[in-house]
């Protein structure tokens, strides 16, 4: 969780780097588009939830004491996915100009040049994507977490340095430089290093018959194949957002960015960090305690993640205010990305939820029914975003994503509960519905205390927002506290305990159990 707060905050440190060199305008529109051909790419390959799909192939052959098989089986998705990778970039920059035109049709032919440029400059950076997400699962399978999430740290300061040093000279052309180093040195040569420190063995070999290679296919192809709503969210706003006004799609990018970072240390450092307990359980016949541990992580996310969204929806604008002072954004431009990070945000929970119930059908080795569930809500969500974006422009659009992930989140919550006959399903809803009453309570009992204390703020300036936000949010957490204890929500009393437990042993919780199924 440290390491992607780390690389949460440098994300946002990336999206102010841009709009401190550029602004917002059509060049950030056509660098932030010229991202989806290369995110396609990596989806295609199933680079983008690797680690999901080659974990419990590894911890198969491990819990069984076969680990040479397990080495062997790595050589040979490294050989044969690297070498297929590589022809699918080759097809990709000499097809980048036709495919231009699908990925955003609404581009004037000026910002359509960029987007092709930017996407060849960017798309051989997918090669060191997939092979350090390799390196990265054998570290998490080894129980090695500090190297891998180094990778976007490195990923996102190599952006930032070369958007500062060069985007005076080159534009947004100086970011995507950024894009390809950090690539190279984070994500795979850093990963190489990590590799070598868990004793990876690796001989090249196109071993394709091995039936691990195949256990590792038939995971794999379901996400291959599909089109989840959570990998083709992004990818359809941007197409929606190419015929809006300019500074759309980038409006869209910086709330995203925001309402991620949050959502990046507790959704997505819970669930790397679980992911291969679950799968180790999971080989091991485990069922009840694969259970405790979905239902008890699940559970923090909640009391976690919904109190967060609410406060970010009641304070979105001192907080676009407090990250992109000192930009070349303008009143718009801040309350439009304002509201998109509002409207994100109503959707949080479910980003960061969804994150340990793929996860839970993953370490199943069941890959299928999330690549189903995903792709027909991805179609089915697509009248939406219609809908919305004729209403709402951008808005529309950020309001259509959070409903779509929701959707998503509650489907994989009902069918993992099925398919592992867990019996706590109901208690975890009542336990969500008691949470979201208390923070919608906070959420606008902050934002009125907010509105009261604005005019003796100058919160449109970093120090005030920032003071303006630390009143208000600490305010909400102690009425958080208040509320959760008349709604009878115990495990906000367990997180101060747990908290006092932890400053009064220096830093170490002795409270929490250390088996993989209480975790």
């Amino acid at each position: 969780m440290g390491g992607i707060l780390a690389s949460r905050l440098l994300g946002f440190f990336r999206e102010w780097a841009v709009a401190h060199q550029v602004g917002s305008n059509a060049m950030t529109d056509a660098y932030y588009a010229a991202f989806t051909l290369p995110d396609f790419l990596n989806y295609l390959v199933a680079g983008a939830s690797l680690s999901a799909t080659f974990i419990p192939v590894f911890a198969k052959y491990s819990a069984e004491g076969r680990e040479d098989e397990a080495w062997h089986v790595f050589s040979t998705v490294m050989t044969f996915m690297g070498g297929l990778l590589m022809i699918l970039i080759l097809i990709g920059e000499i097809f980048a100009p036709q495919l231009a035109h699908l990925i955003a049709p609404g581009f004037a032919p000026a910002e359509n040049q960029r987007l092709i440029f930017l996407t060849r400059l960017m798309l051989p950076a997918q090669f060191c994507f997939y092979q350090g997400s390799i390196l990265s699962a054998v570290q998490y399978a080894k129980g090695r977490f500090l190297i891998p999430s180094l990778a976007p740290v490195v990923y996102n300061v190599m952006i930032v340095v070369g958007g500062i040093s060069l985007a005076s000279r080159y534009g947004m052309t100086g970011f995507a430089i950024g894009v390809l180093v950090g690539a190279l040195l984070g994500n795979f040569l850093l990963q190489v290093y990590g590799a070598i420190r868990v004793d990876a063995h690796f001989r090249p070999n196109l071993n394709l018959r091995h039936p691990g290679f195949i256990l590792f296919l038939r995971l794999s192809i379901p996400i291959m194949l599909a089109l989840s709503l959570v990998f083709t969210d992004d990818w359809v706003i941007r197409w929606f957002g190419s015929y809006l006004q300019p500074a759309s799609i980038t409006w869209l990018s910086y709330g995203k960015t925001l309402m991620r970072v949050p959502l990046g240390v507790v959704g997505q450092g819970v669930g790397v960090a679980s992911f291969p307990f679950l799968a180790q359980l999971y080989s091991e016949g485990k069922i009840d305690e694969l259970n405790r541990l979905l239902n008890t992580t699940t559970k923090w996310l909640i009391a976690l993640l919904v109190p967060i969204s609410a406060l970010t929806i009641a304070e979105s604008s001192p907080v676009v205010y407090l990250v992109f002072s000192h930009t070349r954004l303008r009143g718009p431009d801040f309350n439009a990305t304002a509201t998109t990070l509002m409207l994100f945000s109503l959707g949080m929970f479910a980003w960061g939820a969804q994150n340990i119930l793929a996860r839970g059908f993953y370490a199943t080795r069941n890959t299928l029914t999330p690549a189903i569930v995903g792709t027909l809500l991805a179609f089915a969500n697509l009248p939406v975003h219609w809908f919305l974006v004729r209403r709402l422009a951008h808005n529309g659009l950020a309001l259509a994503s959070s409903l779509g992930i929701i959707a998503y989140t509650v489907a994989l919550f009902v069918l993992l509960n099925r398919r592992t006959h867990n019996r706590e399903g109901g208690a975890i809803a009542i336990f969500f519905v008691k949470v979201c009453a208390a923070s919608a309570a906070v959420a606008y009992a902050c934002h009125r205390l907010q509105l009261l204390l604005e005019p003796h703020f100058a919160w449109h300036a970093m120090p005030g927002a920032f003071a303006l936000l630390l009143i208000v949010t600490c305010v909400g957490i102690v009425l958080l506290f208040i509320a959760a204890k008349l709604l009878g929500i115990r495990e906000f009393d367990e997180l101060i305990a747990r908290v006092r437990g932890m400053l009064s042993r220096g830093g170490t919780d002795d409270t929490l159990p250390t088996a993989p199924g209480n975790f």
